[in-house]
């Protein structure tokens, strides 16, 4: 036993109010998680004809974004097994929270940056803990469902967050969105911290981090880091980059913010797709078969789709690999027991995070090296295979959990 022993009700002894309860708390805070992670994308614009600086010198800020929630996605879990998962969404909340709410005094990048990095601690933190106690509140059937579901929430957040963003912004300046994003989950955090378990002292033994690797789960440990890995790569360079290659299909810059908003529209609809099939397919399957399905739009957008297609097949796109994304933390916790999938979720999602970083870095680089557009989101498929191979690995080995 490696996280503390858990005196509270879950799957069949849990009440249908319980469920309904513990599972709205943590959408909602992980759809707030959502909106704070991408709070700075919709300021930089901004800020940056304040500061008399380029978009791409925002890029630091956004690194330590993606950093900070490293950090905090390997947190999670031991210090969830050390001190409870109340504990450790407590201060996950209050860091992201008033962090974001310090992102006001930010006067330049080094400030912003330093803040976002520290904010981003705390966003990580956040995200393993509301996924596994959705999964531990439900019968072992819908589990998965439960985690698409809290999962979920960050594509929500991203996708609210785009739509007040420019009405918050243009009527009561850029520090709005940030004050809004910092009281919000400090007042839901109360409510959070009731609907987790209470848990007995005493039971916290070893280290959960080595645990992913024993009692034959280092094989699919290794796995579920690489799949997350390789579809992150995917997701994050396409959503980085489609809007800017758009222009290459026919649009006029100022119609570049549609490639996202279809990409993210994309993930939210595959996302209740593939929660609706979830509990009757498995995970597994229904990954392999969205993974399949954004090839083929890969392969129809860079072969010569009309215009009038190219934004269908992105929102393809973003349903393939957002689905993924969201679904990895979905394989965690079929893979790990209710013990060790905080820190499943959390270090899964690290290894997805690398792949963040990785991904647009990579894609900038083909760019600089004057690579054809449609070229570019061709290379593609090779992660998108790669991905699949991993999941077809997975399913001999992968156990269901309770």
């Amino acid at each position: 036993m490696t996280e503390q022993t858990i005196a509270h009700p879950t799957g069949e002894a849990a009440s249908q109010a319980q469920k309904i309860a513990t599972l709205a708390v943590c959408f909602t805070i992980v759809t707030l998680d959502g909106l704070d992670t991408t709070s700075i994308a919709f300021v930089a614009p901004v800020l940056s004809r304040a500061w008399n600086l380029t978009p791409a010198a925002f890029t630091p800020a956004f690194v330590a974004t993606s950093v900070g929630a490293v950090i905090g996605y390997m947190l999670s879990g031991p210090v969830a097994a050390r001190w409870g998962k109340r504990q450790a969404a407590l201060w996950s909340v209050l860091i992201f929270g008033f962090g974001t709410l310090a992102t006001v005094l930010a006067y330049d990048i080094v400030t912003i940056s330093i803040i976002r990095l520290i904010t981003a601690v705390g966003l990580g933190g956040c995200l393993p803990i509301a996924v596994a106690a959705g999964a531990d509140i439900m019968p072992p059937r819908y589990k998965e469902t439960a985690a698409m579901l809290v999962a979920t929430g960050l594509s929500a957040g991203s996708v609210i967050g785009g739509l007040i963003a420019l009405p918050l912004i243009r009527d009561h300046g850029w520090t709005s969105i940030f004050i809004i994003g910092g009281i919000a989950p400090l007042l839901i955090l109360p409510l959070f911290i009731w609907v987790l378990p209470k848990e007995a002292q005493g039971a916290k033994t070893g280290n959960p981090v080595a645990a992913l690797f024993g009692d034959g789960l280092a094989t699919s440990t290794i796995l579920l880091w690489t799949f997350a890995f390789l579809v992150f790569i995917d997701a994050y360079a396409l959503m980085f980059w489609i809007p800017t290659l758009l222009v290459d299909f026919g649009f006029e810059p100022a119609l570049a913010p549609l490639a996202t908003a279809a990409f993210g529209t994309g993930g939210l609809v595959g996302n209740v797709i593939l929660m609706l099939l979830v509990a009757r397919f498995g995970i597994k399957a229904l990954l392999i078969a969205i993974s399949v399905f954004a090839i083929a739009c890969i392969v129809a957008l860079s072969k010569g789709a009309t215009p009038s297609m190219v934004l269908p097949l992105i929102a393809g796109l973003g349903a393939g690999f957002i689905c993924c994304c969201v679904g990895q933390a979905a394989l965690a916790v079929s893979l790990y027991p209710s013990a060790l999938r905080t820190t499943g979720v959390g270090w899964a999602s690290a290894a997805g995070r690398v792949g963040s970083i990785f991904g647009p870095a990579l894609g900038g680089l083909m760019m600089s090296l004057g690579w054809a557009p449609r070229d570019i989101i061709l290379t593609a498929i090779v992660p998108a295979v790669l991905a699949i191979l991993v999941l077809l690995a997975m399913r001999g080995l992968m156990r269901p959990t309770a």
